[in-house]
């Protein structure tokens, strides 16, 4: 057993500097110059695409994963027990608050309020008799014919009967409320899902869900921001809006918005703390639930230069491009900065306009031959 460890061991060491010694044959291939002109002449040259050295402006960025999500999501439930007697709304469509969504069948409801009504107008005209015969009693005490217990006994009966007309008063409300609770409307704009309760279904008060209701105009993509990134970002979030732009797959179409949203705690499982950037989605483009890859950008870069992040190549020396220079291609040592949306900063090495290989480069050597297949200019940034 301890041979057979002792062998892996020996391998394992033994992979590692193949590797190392392959990567350096591959570096000082490429620096190999060609040997004379004659050579130089007879090698094929190597078709490649270049693009210049630009100098311009570079958001900084970085990219996240997320979720789109509604901005409220709504169970519609009846206030009142009744049986669904019609269902007013498209599943799917767009709503508008205060849009009728059900009506309840308002049969017993509409007892009820007739019966509110005749108890409030039987003692309508209780206290009706009861004021007169206060005035026609008031008349008779001021003559001596009543007594004042007597005066004062018709005095609180007429006040009893304000209160009774004044609770009738509050049972017809009552009773016309819960009639109106037979309406069942939309609290909110937004889109309506599938009808949970169908015609001639049975609703119980504040228990049974009728139907789904999600605001996505706006709407919120939710992702996570890693935590070296943080502190870039509430920088940026201390200047102004952060703009957030997103991608839906199967879509090349950008929608913009704004990071609206930052969690108080960074998840120590992931390394992360959640965002949430708000877009207007006036076109719906985005749905609750969909995936979307989102760009935040942080900051950014004045009159940069920029070459293509493929271009780079890492060598022993550190990185390097090949650079076109009359037919043939020269191998150029870098100093790098910050690489963003596909483009890297260049701080010594290049200069404005210099051509950079940016495919074909696994053909190349120092001072090989080449052929421009197309010059590619770096990706404008938005």
């Amino acid at each position: 057993m301890s041979f057979a460890r002792g062998s892996g061991t020996r391998w394992g060491l033994a992979g590692v500097a193949l590797a190392a010694i392959a990567a350096a044959a591959v570096y000082a291939a490429r620096h190999r110059p060609v040997e004379s002109a004659a050579d130089a002449a007879v090698a094929a040259p190597v078709g490649v695409t270049v693009a210049n050295a630009e100098r311009r402006d570079l958001a900084l960025t970085f990219d996240a994963s997320g979720r789109a999500e509604a901005r409220a999501s709504v169970l519609v439930k009846s206030r009142v027990d009744g049986q669904i007697a019609e269902v007013a709304f498209a599943e799917g469509r767009p709503v508008r608050k205060g849009q009728l969504l059900f009506r309840l069948d308002p049969a017993v409801f509409e007892a009820q309020v007739r019966q509110a009504e005749g108890v409030l107008a039987r003692d309508q005209a209780q206290l009706a008799k009861l004021r007169a015969d206060e005035e026609r009693n008031q008349a008779l005490a001021r003559q001596g014919f009543i007594s004042p217990s007597g005066l004062a006994q018709t005095q609180a009966d007429l006040q009893a009967a304000q209160a009774t007309l004044n609770a009738d008063r509050a049972a017809l409300d009552n009773a016309k409320l819960q009639l109106g609770f037979t309406r069942i409307e939309a609290p909110l704009a937004g889109i309506a899902g599938a009808t949970q309760v169908p015609v001639g279904g049975a609703a119980r008060a504040n228990d049974t869900t009728l139907v789904t209701i999600n605001e996505v105009q706006p709407l919120y993509i939710t992702f996570p921001v890693p935590e070296p990134q943080l502190a870039s970002l509430k920088a940026a979030m201390s200047r102004g809006p952060v703009r957030v732009t997103a991608v839906v797959p199967g879509s090349d179409r950008q929608v913009s918005g704004t990071l609206a949203f930052i969690d108080n705690a960074v998840d120590t499982n992931s390394g992360s703390i959640t965002a949430k950037a708000l877009f207007d989605n006036s076109d719906q483009a985005l749905t609750p639930g969909q995936f979307a890859t989102v760009r935040v950008q942080i900051g950014l870069l004045t009159q940069a230069l920029l070459i293509p992040s493929q271009a780079v190549e890492s060598g022993v020396d550190g990185p390097y491009v090949f650079v076109v220079e009359a037919g043939t291609a020269r191998i150029r040592p870098l100093q790098l900065g910050v690489e963003s949306s596909g483009q890297r900063v260049v701080t010594r090495g290049l200069a404005l306009g210099d051509r950079v290989v940016t495919s074909g480069q696994a053909r190349l050597r120092d001072k090989g031959r080449v052929s421009v297949i197309a010059a590619t200019p770096p990706e404008r940034q938005p």
